[in-house]
């Protein structure tokens, strides 16, 4: 019996990015990484037209702490977490949320917003172009925690709840 060991890449193609190749991240628990503050790169570009319709560009939140959450209306685990998100933005003042609705119909985007008083802006990718940039692995939701000076600082795949995001903003907080 031949038994064969294999490794992950090291590379950076999609698939490592994906994984979060090239960013720092190390797994704090299960479907959540966090980055060191000596290991901290920036976070990819994010810019578009928003879901209420104006362009929005993540680079106007330095100096804040900033939560995106990628999500669509047809994702039973972005449903299940939304009134989470939405609850801990209203009570985490100087903490900025915005979402990245991914691969949905504009409409069902709005009701979504509209039926779970979302009060954040979110991005429009239509096509899923603009999470390409970012280490979302397949499948939604994620969400990315960027610290004051827009540095990737923490990752969570699959729905979060507020609990799970909480002891990161302190953390965050405590850094500046």
């Amino acid at each position: 019996m031949t038994l064969l060991a294999t490794a992950c890449s090291g590379g950076t193609d999609s698939v490592d990015q994906a994984a979060g190749g090239g960013f720092g991240f190390v797994q704090q628990a299960s479907n959540s990484d966090f980055v060191p503050l000596a290991n901290r790169t920036p976070a990819p570009d994010l810019t578009g037209p928003t879901v209420a319709g104006p362009d929005l560009d993540l680079a106007d939140f330095r100096g804040k702490i900033l939560v995106v959450n990628f999500w669509a209306s047809w994702c039973a685990p972005c449903r299940a977490e939304t009134p989470g998100l939405v609850k801990l933005a209203a009570d985490s003042p100087g903490v900025a949320f915005v979402g990245v609705n991914e691969k949905d119909n504009l409409s069902a985007a709005k009701a979504f917003i509209q039926d779970n008083n979302v009060t954040y802006p979110s991005i429009v990718d239509r096509i899923g172009t603009l999470a390409a940039r970012w280490p979302v692995p397949p499948g939604l939701p994620s969400t990315f925690v960027l610290d004051s000076k827009g540095r990737l600082a923490a990752r969570f795949t699959g729905g979060v709840l507020p609990g799970d995001l909480t002891p990161v903003l302190t953390r965050l907080r405590a850094e500046t």
